[in-house]
């Protein structure tokens, strides 16, 4: 039996935990992790949040998980919020090309973690009533 790829999709509000997560999985199998806060990372970490350059992440962050998939990579995580179907629908259609499978796993902030990001709570707020889970 051949041994499935997987495309592995944490999703959650600010401060929910997602990338923590991603990075304590990532250590047990070495899985890229893609995301659209590293866009605005500089080469030392620093976060630097631009929202006229939010269109290029979004499409920097699937680039980079189609060039993974396209190469193999049996794991691969991306760690976005993916609040609304349209944002997780270019996984979704990358899964099925590539033949991954897709799990979509929601991170929920019951550790009381706060966003790092300076979203502002209004903003996670509207994000929360938007919200949208297929069970």
């Amino acid at each position: 039996m051949e041994p499935t790829k997987t495309l592995l999709a944490l999703r959650g509000i600010p401060g929910s935990g997602k990338t923590s997560l991603a990075k304590a999985i990532s250590i047990t199998n070495t899985a890229p992790i893609f995301s659209i806060d590293s866009y605005f990372e500089d080469e030392v970490g620093d976060y630097h949040f631009d929202y006229k350059k939010n269109h290029l992440a979004y499409k920097d962050c699937e680039t980079k998980t189609k060039q993974a998939l396209e190469l193999g990579i049996p794991f691969v995580i991306v760690d976005n919020t993916f609040t609304l179907d349209w944002e997780l629908e270019p996984y979704i259609r990358l899964a099925n090309e590539f033949e991954y499978q897709l799990h979509v796993v929601t991170v929920e902030n019951r550790h009381g973690g706060k966003n790092v990001h300076q979203i502002p709570e209004e903003q996670i707020e509207k994000m929360k009533s938007k919200y949208q889970v297929v069970l």
